[in-house]
């Protein structure tokens, strides 16, 4: 314990910034007489104070919940000061926890020391009161922006963890595209090496009908991954300007009816395009709505068996039409359901289960192209029932600044 008498604290003049304060203090000292008069000086500026009577009692309070700052006294039976202020800052808990020794002794080389044991700041006494409320607003200052610079390190190395996981999911993503389109390229050479290795005389007609027709399915497929590649980051950007015109629902999704009628002949699943020839008009890019449809169509095929069925239908809704594409396929996993128009999701595993039910990007291009008009899409699945994807799209095209509208004649690419 430190000897003195418990004199009045000395006074000074006090700024209004000097007699409010806000923090939590805690206060430690055998000398009663010492902790309440700094526990009236600081109550009296608006500091919350706590208080212990020896090192150990302190050291249970830091453990309980550490304040704000610590005034600690050097001299303490059990533990000293310097003591506990060693401690508290050997811990990875309370390595920035403010610490002020308060002490008599006045010499250098005590000063010194205080600070060799990692103390921020000290204060002798007697104490005077402007100095101690000084000594406090500076620490507890210096101690705010520590917390700001610990904040910002611990959200700049959580960000640094996402884009180190995000990377590591692009790298996975880009593998399994590169993949896929390996697979129909592979077809569309195989089937030119059919052809190159038997003469024409020799193959009959059926045989070249249905190899040119494999051949012609997997360039589509192929064309079409790599399109929705390209146009992904424009889509997210909203770099992409919109041909919008009246489509006509029915007819846009003939056509692509009609293209996939070779592939529902050979895989026996059964085509039907159901929307009302005179179902309204809305505004939109005929070619990336086209695109949409052809997606969700190649999807629908890929995951339902043969005797199976898709059907496109279609319906108005007040002010909007909603496009269904439904199959009668495997389904979709409950668990995959929330994520399958994103790019990402949440581990490596789940990304890789995602790309076996959207190989391409498909979905996710179908997402963006679709928002892009200011419509919504979603889905219902259950396992081995099949899947409807829903497209809703309002009749008047995309609301300002959703999309950039082109004079007729313009290109979506």
């Amino acid at each position: 314990m430190d000897s003195m008498s418990a004199p009045a604290p000395t006074e000074g003049p006090l700024t209004p910034a000097e007699g409010t304060g806000s923090g939590s203090i805690l206060v430690v000292d055998d000398d009663q007489r010492n902790v309440r008069l700094m526990e009236s000086i600081l109550r009296g500026s608006g500091y919350r104070v706590a208080k212990a009577y020896d090192g150990e009692e302190a050291l249970r309070l830091v453990e309980k919940g550490p304040p704000d700052l610590l005034l600690l006294d050097v001299m303490m039976p059990k533990m000293s000061g310097f003591e506990l202020c060693q401690r508290l800052k050997g811990r990875y808990e309370t390595r920035l926890l403010p610490i002020i020794l308060v002490t008599a002794l006045n010499a250098l080389e005590d000063k010194v020391q205080a600070l060799e044991y990692g103390a921020d700041d000290f204060l002798s006494k007697p104490i005077n009161k402007v100095e101690l409320l000084a000594k406090v607003r500076s620490v507890l200052r210096v101690k705010g922006l520590q917390d700001q610079l610990e904040l910002k390190r611990v959200e700049i190395e959580a960000a640094n963890q996402e884009l180190i996981r995000m990377q590591g999911f692009k790298e996975s993503m880009m593998q399994m595209v590169v993949h896929d389109l390996k697979n129909p390229l592979a077809s569309i050479m195989g089937n030119v090496q059919l052809i190159q290795m038997q003469s024409l005389e020799m193959m009959t007609p059926t045989r070249l009908k249905e190899l040119l027709q494999r051949t012609q399915e997997s360039s589509r497929q192929l064309m079409r991954m790599i399109l929705n590649i390209l146009q992904i980051g424009k889509l997210e950007e909203r770099k992409m300007t919109l041909k919008l015109e009246p489509v006509v629902v029915h007819g846009m999704v003939q056509e692509n009816v009609d293209e996939m009628m070779g592939l529902s002949a050979r895989d026996n699943i059964r085509l039907e395009n159901r929307v009302p020839p005179d179902l309204p008009s809305p505004r939109a890019d005929r070619e990336l709505l086209g695109r949409v449809i052809a997606n969700l169509l190649n999807n629908a095929f890929k995951h339902t068996a043969g005797g199976g069925r898709v059907t496109v239908d279609g319906q108005q809704e007040g002010d909007a039409v909603t496009i269904t594409v439904s199959d009668t396929g495997e389904g979709i996993p409950e668990d995959l359901q929330p994520h399958i128009f994103e790019k990402f999701v949440a581990g490596e595993s789940d990304t890789s289960k995602r790309m076996l039910y959207d190989s391409g990007l498909g979905l996710t291009f179908c997402q963006l192209a679709v928002e892009c008009h200011g419509g919504k899409i979603w889905l219902k699945s259950r396992s081995g029932e099949g899947t409807t994807v829903f497209i809703s799209l309002p009749l008047s095209g995309p609301a300002e600044g959703q999309a950039g509208a082109a004079p007729a004649g313009a290109s979506a690419a």
